[in-house]
Parts: C-alpha cells; sequence; structure tokens
C-alpha cells in the first residue's frame, strides 16, 4: 500500500461476562463506517456446558474468540480492546498547583490511598483533566488516575496474542462507553450501562469522566425476580423480559426489583455529592445502556425517581451503516456500546489527524488510551 493509502479497519473486542462483541469500522466519508460485526455468548461455558476437561476460564475464552474471528474474517489485523470496568479504578483527586515534576510523586503517594496493591502490581495512569481557582485556597488541580492490576492487564493482552492478532490499544470499558454514549456533547451525564451480573455508572462533565460506580446487580437479577414472581423457568422469564410488557405499571402485578433500585440509589448518591462539590450544576440526562436498558418501563421509572430525563444511549448516532441492517441495528440496541466505543478509538486516529490538517484540535483527556503514562 504505497505512501500509506487505502481503507483502514478498526477492529473494537468487548469482553463481557455474558459475551464477547466485536465490531469492524472502516472510515468513509470522513465518518466511521460499520463493515463487520459478530458476537458469542459466553453462557454455556459459565454453566460448565460445554467446559473440557482440562481447560480454563482463560482457554474458553480464547477459543470462543478465535472461532468467532474465523467466522467475522475481519480484515483489521490490529485490535482495540476493552477491560471490564470492575477489574479497574478510576478517581478523580484534587491537588494544588503544582509542577509536572512535583506531581508525579505527589500521584505515586496519593495512589496509596486508593489502591490496595503494592505499586510495582499496578499499571497506573494519569491525566491532569483541569485546573480551577478556589476561594479558601487557591488553584487546585484535577487529576484523573485510572489503575488495574498488571496481571489483569497481561491477561487481556494474552487473549489477543493468542488469537494471532496485535494489541493496539487497552483501555476499561468506563471509556469506552463515554466514547459512544456521550460523543462530544457537553454537559454534565450520567450514563447507567445494566450488564447482565454488574452496573456501571459514569458521571460525565464535558467529557471528563468525573465519578466511576460499579455495583454488583443486573439483567441476571430481573430475569430471576420475574421467574420467581411467576413460578417459571429462567429461560422463560428471560423472554418475559424482552416481551415488551411493562412490569412496572402492569395492573396484574406487584413485582419489586431491588437491583434497579440498587442501581437508582447510587445514581442518586452520585449526582447528590457532585451537586454538593460543584453547586449549580445540574445532570442534563441519563443515558441508559447495555442488554437490558430496553426493558419496557425502566426509563420512566428512572426519571421518576431522579427527576432527570431518561432516554436510552444511541451509540450508533455518528456511524453509517448499509440501510439493509436498519432493522438489525435496532435489536441491538445499546449492546453493542463499548465495542463500538473501542472501534470509534481507531477510527477518530484518522478522523482527527484530517482535522489537524486544517486546525490544531483541543486534547481530549478524558479519551485518552488506558495506559499511556506509567509511573
Amino acid at each position: 500500500m504505497a505512501f500509506g493509502f487505502g481503507k483502514k479497519y478498526f477492529l473494537g473486542i468487548d469482553f463481557g461476562t455474558a459475551s464477547i462483541k466485536v465490531v469492524e469500522f472502516s472510515v468513509e466519508d470522513d465518518q466511521p463506517k460499520l463493515v463487520n460485526y459478530g458476537q458469542v455468548s459466553l453462557e454455556s461455558f459459565e454453566k460448565k456446558e460445554v467446559q473440557k476437561e482440562g481447560y480454563s476460564y482463560d482457554d474458553e475464552v480464547v477459543a470462543y474468540l478465535r472461532t468467532l474471528l474465523r467466522n467475522m474474517k475481519p480484515k483489521s489485523t490490529s485490535s482495540y480492546v476493552s477491560m471490564p470496568a470492575f477489574t479497574g479504578l478510576i478517581s478523580l483527586v484534587e491537588f494544588p498547583l503544582m509542577e509536572e515534576s512535583e506531581l508525579q510523586n505527589a500521584v505515586r503517594f496519593e495512589a496509596h490511598k486508593y489502591i490496595p496493591s503494592p505499586l510495582e502490581d499496578i499499571a497506573l495512569s494519569w491525566e491532569v483533566v483541569s485546573v480551577r481557582s478556589t476561594p479558601d485556597s487557591g488553584e487546585k488541580m484535577e487529576v484523573l488516575l485510572v489503575a488495574a492490576l498488571n496481571k489483569e492487564v497481561s491477561r487481556y493482552e494474552k487473549y489477543i496474542t493468542d488469537v494471532g492478532r496485535t494489541l493496539n490499544f487497552l483501555e476499561l470499558e468506563t471509556f469506552s462507553l463515554v466514547r459512544s454514549i456521550v460523543s462530544n456533547e457537553m454537559g454534565l451525564f450520567l450514563i447507567i450501562d445494566i450488564g447482565s451480573r454488574a452496573t456501571n455508572l459514569i458521571l460525565v462533565d464535558n467529557g471528563i469522566v468525573k465519578i466511576s460506580r460499579n455495583i454488583d446487580a443486573g439483567g441476571k437479577d430481573i430475569t430471576r425476580v420475574l421467574a420467581e414472581g411467576f413460578d417459571v423457568t429462567s429461560e422463560r422469564a428471560e423472554i418475559m423480559k424482552k416481551s415488551g410488557t411493562d412490569f412496572f405499571s402492569s395492573p396484574e402485578t406487584t413485582l419489586i426489583f431491588p437491583s434497579l433500585q440498587a442501581i437508582v440509589n447510587e445514581a442518586e448518591r452520585m449526582l447528590t455529592s457532585y451537586q454538593v462539590r460543584y453547586p449549580g450544576v445540574q445532570c442534563q440526562r441519563v443515558f441508559l445502556s447495555g442488554g437490558t436498558a430496553q426493558f419496557t418501563g425502566l426509563t420512566e421509572y428512572y426519571a421518576g425517581v431522579l427527576k432527570v430525563p431518561v432516554v436510552i444511549g444511541d451509540p450508533w448516532k455518528n456511524v453509517k451503516y448499509d440501510q439493509i441492517l436498519e432493522q438489525k441495528i435496532r435489536e441491538f440496541g445499546t449492546s453493542f456500546s463499548v465495542a463500538i466505543g473501542l472501534a470509534l478509538s481507531g477510527t477518530d486516529t484518522v478522523l482527527k489527524k484530517k482535522t489537524a490538517l486544517i486546525k490544531k484540535s483541543k486534547k481530549d483527556f478524558s479519551l485518552k488510551e488506558f495506559f499511556a503514562k506509567k509511573l
């Protein structure tokens, strides 16, 4: 490919607890375009239904990923990969204004308060995201700390190398969600990403991740409530969950979903604590993401409790795709949000280079590479 011309492809791989999802993008008319996608469920070997003797969980993940990629036949040789949010830590820390050389030592010292493991076992990244003045203590720097165990980083690196691919980019799924759901919108937003077993809540202010929380509550808890409430199998309850029935307002049911209440309780705490710290700042919108986002009645339920507009996020809004896929895209909804965010991190490298020929763009700290700077 002479002089770097030709179409480039970007593969985003999302390792979820219930499935692996993959999308491949190219760039067409200065816009990301979907050219390939696939997913494979992990639930069967979670239940030990297909686990082979002598195979570890990691062996099974690699086997499933290899089969998925073999069927997809992606054109890209490199991969943009996420780690689940619960495998890492994101924290916003405030420091007095200081030089970068001093800040590096301060970050190492402060990291001990947030990370229980020795720093030599941690992949630690940090970035100054804002500088603000306070009436009492002068100028303050807000520093975003991102950390994960080295063994977890190595684990996901090995998944990719074991299937014969190159790892180009690795980040916590938190940043992938912000990239695909919030995109370039300015203001304060809350993302509630309800996964199969856990929920990731992310408070984003002007594109910067300010608070990130994970709680052990997810879609499987809703399925269990339906199964117990109607005395049906979990398989039947899963069908009921996707049937379009509004179990929040249906007169024939009085079901209570403790997991959904736990999620909204955490959301209220996050919004309240942030508004105490920054009076006058109001959350503009709550985005629901994940497979459970389309649970009928959930947006109305959360909007009524949080007193904030609640919508289902649209990770496809800035992505081109063939119209023949319209129905399939609607079925996917937000379930591919992380994989889309990962592929977008690749297309951004092309689109931002084109933009740079016109004007110098402001650095976007919130979407930086996960471990770009190690201490």
